[in-house]
């Protein structure tokens, strides 16, 4: 084992999603499977590097040498953002054992898309940030689940199954780009947890309201609470055979990008919708995709619905997620904060990793092996 399990050590978690907001960045501490959230912080993306990641998470605009150059960028990017965080939180980078980064997905792809072979990628040059701060680094995650025939996500359930397993029967739900849920059985055992993306999370919402807009989301709902909900723009897009897909499933941009943001914005045109109605449409859509696969897959679930990620913001999803089934209440009861909570899981993953622990759930992910995820660099300056 890199880390004894006995011993208490720190970790910097580091998350950046597929809603491209940036890079946040956590604080943990980690004792004998206990872990701890310390601090947090989320640094946005410049407007240049966003729209990089986005040219190069598409084929058509695409380019190797542009992609091999974006992986350094992110490196220093992630590098920047721990030495904010690290002057912004007082923390000293000598309290902290490791760093743990998910990276930026610009493919995920575990389905073989158009005859390639499953495979995944994220970008940030975890060299650069080993160097920069001579720490171990673990990355890398999803790579060899997708090795071992799965899909590579959801990875966070483990996570939620370590941290609410007495709260069953329960359902995490985290809000980011893509939304996917968590559900753990009143029998608490981790074998019979269920975990899979239910859809787009806020990934349209912020896609459209950059093209009607101009703005990279809808801050408060402010333009989805002025606009009305198409119905008929809302039945076709809900007859999406990817939610009718058994699980397990994934998904990310390679299915919900711009040629879809295309598709809506044209069947909104032939039906003369308003612009802040298409935003209030899509937003209930985000809402009512989770809610359709939950009542779906667990009909007689009546826990509590546990939400996080950036789309617990967002008063509209908030509202349209409420039912008399189950109790809907958000990760900040717990003490968690809700935007922190990816950058928390993936500090714990890193932990799982040194200490030799599985990681991922072959129920959730496909994979035909358990496995400890994750790649590893040890301190690489040599004193």
């Amino acid at each position: 084992m890199l880390i004894n399990l006995k011993d208490k050590v720190k970790s910097i978690g580091l998350m950046s999603g597929t809603s491209l907001d940036g890079i946040d960045v956590c604080l943990a501490s980690h004792e004998n499977n206990k872990h701890e959230l310390i601090s947090f912080r989320s640094y946005p993306y410049s407007e240049s590097l966003k729209q990089k990641i986005l040219k190069q998470s598409k084929n058509e605009t695409s380019c190797v040498q542009q992609i091999c150059s974006l992986n350094k960028e992110l490196g220093m990017a992630y590098v920047d953002a721990i030495n904010q965080f690290l002057k912004d939180t007082n923390t000293s980078i000598d309290d902290v054992a490791f760093i743990s980064n998910h990276g930026q997905t610009i493919w995920h792809n575990p389905e073989s898309i158009d005859g390639t072979f499953p495979s995944t990628l994220q970008l940030g040059d975890a060299s650069y940030i080993s160097y920069t701060f001579n720490k171990t680094v673990v990355y890398d995650f999803r790579s060899l689940d997708v090795s071992a025939g799965g899909s590579g996500a959801p990875l966070v359930p483990v996570i939620d199954y370590l941290l609410f397993k007495e709260k069953a029967p329960a359902i995490l739900l985290n809000i980011g780009g893509i939304s996917n849920i968590t559900y753990i059985p009143k029998s608490k055992e981790i074998g019979d947890v269920v975990a899979f993306d239910t859809g787009p999370g806020n990934m349209l919402i912020d896609g459209l309201m950059n093209r009607l807009y101009s703005m990279p989301f809808d801050k408060d709902a402010k333009v989805a609470l002025n606009g009305n909900v198409s119905n008929e723009l809302l039945s076709d897009l809900l007859n999406d055979e990817y939610y009718e897909l058994p699980y397990p499933k994934s998904t990310g941009r390679e299915k919900y990008n711009e040629a879809y943001l295309d598709m809506i914005l044209e069947k909104a045109k032939k039906l003369d919708l308003k612009n802040e109605d298409i935003i209030k449409t899509i937003t209930v859509l985000t809402a009512e995709v989770i809610k359709y696969q939950i009542d779906k897959f667990f009909k007689d679930f009546d826990g509590e619905l546990i939400a996080a990620g950036g789309g617990c913001n967002n008063p509209v999803i908030m509202e349209y997620l409420q039912s008399d089934k189950y109790t809907l209440k958000k990760i900040d009861d717990y003490n968690i904060s809700a935007d922190a909570k990816e950058a928390f899981a993936f500090a714990i993953l890193g932990y799982l990793r040194l200490t030799n622990q599985p990681s991922n759930l072959r129920k959730v992910t496909g994979s035909m092996s358990d496995l400890s995820l994750g790649s590893i660099i040890l301190p690489p300056v040599i004193k």
